[in-house]
């Protein structure tokens, strides 16, 4: 944030002092999108009219006879956009009869977007505030369905282990996300700003959290498992802010000051341990008793690009324990996606960073950087009715 002051209603409802911009009438796409006002509003529970002030600074040289349009736009119920006057947007926040919430009032102008954090106390009280000091968790993909991309989430008072384990006594509220922003491919794993809110039907759709009991819970010290009843998380670029409400009737504000970034694990995370491409020395696998597994993924990271996720082991003395290659297969969506039980029969090439196509591509290791340059050229083809797979290794 740019700014962190409480600004209570009283003071929000106070008339917009901005005046037309001459710039504003004037200038087109080669404008910067500027919020001057703070960028952190607090409300009381009773809430009232709210101002958000904005400027377009025109780029060097540039002037045109456009009339610039910015939008805003909140997902949450209780904050209406009424609309934009001069450099001045207004909005409402309704009465608060529940627990202290958050939402993010998202203003875009063209391809520029920036953020306002609403935070309203509520008539019901918090029973219990907890600061956690570390933030780990993984990021899955499309995990449930084609709509959004899932972030699990750790905010705990020690550095957390896995999504499978936890520290002794350490006390976690996980979240299972799903944003519309997909991280593939990324070493690091920001979560995408914005407001989660639970979703017990389980859509998987951006900006939700899985109400599930098993993949949204309070985990304690003493590794008792408590599911959510209703929870509002909201990430901004420093800090993590959740509401939660349990069965019992009872509270829960959570709060992580810091930067989003899912990387505060000692151990593997998932896109370490999970099927995906880690070769980066020669590979020698042509075998004809065997087996290949084939799955197809959909476009599993976003890409545009179909994934087929195959495993290829070795029949060896009498059973599948020889050499175990596992690997991502990138391939164009045209191909006719899991209609065509052979649309992944190809040539392929490992690419660590993003390349000009993706068609035929094996994604290296998303998490472990290794430093070392390679390029493994792979062709899976059929001979005498088995698939057999070869590989050769070119270092740079």
């Amino acid at each position: 944030m740019k700014k962190l002051l409480a600004l209570f209603a009283l003071c929000a409802i106070a008339l917009c002092s901005c005046e037309r911009s001459n710039d504003n009438q004037t200038q087109g796409s080669d404008l910067m999108l500027t919020i001057t006002s703070d960028q952190y509003m607090k409300f009381t529970e009773d809430g009232g009219e709210g101002i958000i002030e904005f400027s377009l600074t025109e780029a060097e040289g540039t002037r045109t006879e456009d009339t610039p349009t910015v939008e805003a736009t909140c997902d949450a119920e209780w904050i209406t956009i009424n609309g934009t006057v001069d450099n001045c947007i207004s909005f409402n926040v309704d009465p608060n009869t529940g627990a202290e919430r958050m939402a993010t009032i998202h203003i875009e102008y063209l391809s520029q977007s920036e953020l306002v954090v609403i935070s309203q106390a509520g008539g019901a009280t918090v029973n219990t505030t907890f600061t956690a000091t570390h933030l780990g968790g993984t990021y899955y993909g499309r995990f449930l369905g084609d709509r959004g991309y899932n972030f699990f989430v750790i905010l705990s008072d020690m550095q957390p282990e896995s999504v499978y384990t936890k520290p002794y006594a350490a006390t976690e509220y996980r979240f299972d996300l799903y944003s519309g922003e997909s991280s593939a491919f990324n070493y690091t794993h920001r979560i995408p700003v914005g407001t989660y809110t639970i979703d017990h039907a389980r859509s998987g759709d951006p900006y939700t959290i899985d109400g599930y009991r098993d993949c949204s819970y309070l985990l304690t010290g003493n590794n008792t498992s408590t599911p959510y009843l209703d929870a509002t998380l909201v990430v901004d670029e420093d800090s993590i802010i959740a509401e939660i409400k349990f069965m019992d009737g009872s509270v829960h504000r959570v709060e992580y000051h810091g930067s989003p970034v899912l990387g505060d694990y000692s151990q593997p995370t998932y896109a370490d341990i999970s099927p995906v491409s880690q070769y980066t020395s020669d590979i020698n696998f042509d075998v004809k008793e065997g087996t290949i597994s084939a799955y197809y993924r959909g476009d599993w990271f976003g890409i545009g690009h179909d994934n087929w996720f195959l495993h290829m082991i070795e029949d060896k003395n009498g059973g599948f324990n020889g050499v175990y290659l596992i690997f991502d297969f990138l391939v164009p969506k045209s191909l006719g996606g899991f209609d065509n039980k052979e649309g992944f029969v190809g040539e392929y090439t490992i690419f660590s960073e993003h390349p000009d196509s993706y068609d035929y591509t094996i994604p290296e290791g998303r998490l472990r950087d290794d430093p070392t340059t390679s390029r493994m050229v792979s062709i899976l083809r059929k001979r005498s009715g088995r698939y057999v797979y070869g590989s050769t290794y070119e270092g740079w």
